[in-house]
């Protein structure tokens, strides 16, 4: 099949395409709801299937996904559970929550195909439809990581809630821990890793050094050429920017 992933996470769409390509023809990658619009406004006709998340940078891609053709089928791929009912207005077939299951990715897939083969026509109704959708996603139970486990000596650990977390960075090529009492830990695992097993209500990867804790954060500010500034209660000197493309989505996430 030829598809078009839709994703503003560099990490996820780079994901998607690993496992996605060798039996499926990636034919683009759109991280906003500008280049949805931009791709399909060249007559992209040739698209047997769209992987769509939901949250952009510059806002939800049902936007944009209102200049894609109505034949095409999508299958959304998203953190939150709430956008379900609007995703099927949109021939949503599926409704994948973050992370991306393999096995849950390659059913979906299969479902894909009869739609192909007879058109439209092999969509359930809207009401059925809908009542199918809210039902799978209820069965996907996802349980976010609840503490980490930092070695702190030789024979000691340290166990921090995800509630004393103030934020994850990288420098250097080293994923750090901050918590909200000002300490810094090193942490074992990539920043992605990090992001994918924790509450996306509660944290967000606000660009490619910082996921950060709503509970951390003590202001926004503005700053050059439309972007964003947030700062950090327990470390008021580290300096997280966010671009002006994802202004709105760390607003919307923080005022939810």
């Amino acid at each position: 099949m030829k598809i078009l992933i839709i994703e503003d996470e560099q990490s996820s769409a780079d994901r998607l395409r690993r496992m996605l390509e060798g039996e499926h023809d990636i034919v683009g990658v759109a991280q906003s709801n500008a280049e949805i619009k931009a791709f399909f406004a060249a007559s992209h006709a040739d698209v047997d299937l769209i992987l769509s998340d939901i949250q952009l940078g510059d806002g939800l891609s049902f936007e944009g996904l209102r200049t894609a053709p109505s034949s095409i089928p999508v299958i959304f791929t998203t953190a939150y559970d709430h956008y379900a009912v609007q995703a099927f207005r949109f021939n949503s077939i599926d409704y994948l929550l973050k992370p991306i299951d393999a096995d849950e990715l390659m059913a979906a897939l299969e479902k894909v195909k009869p739609v192909s083969n007879s058109q439209s026509s092999a969509f359930p109704s809207t009401t059925d439809a809908i009542a199918q959708l809210l039902q799978s996603v209820k069965s996907q139970t996802i349980r976010y990581r609840e503490r980490f486990l930092i070695p702190y000596r030789a024979d000691e650990f340290l166990i921090i809630p995800v509630g004393e977390v103030s934020h994850i960075t990288i420098r250097d090529g080293v994923v750090r821990l901050c918590t909200i009492a000002g300490k810094t830990h090193v942490l074992n695992m990539t920043l992605e890793e990090a992001e994918n097993q924790l509450d996306p209500k509660r944290f967000m990867r606000v660009n490619r050094q910082f996921v950060v804790s709503a509970a951390g954060v003590s202001k926004l500010s503005t700053h050059f050429l439309g972007k964003m500034r947030i700062h950090m209660t327990a470390f008021p000197d580290v300096e997280i920017i966010v671009s002006k493309d994802k202004v709105s989505a760390v607003k919307h996430w923080l005022d939810s």
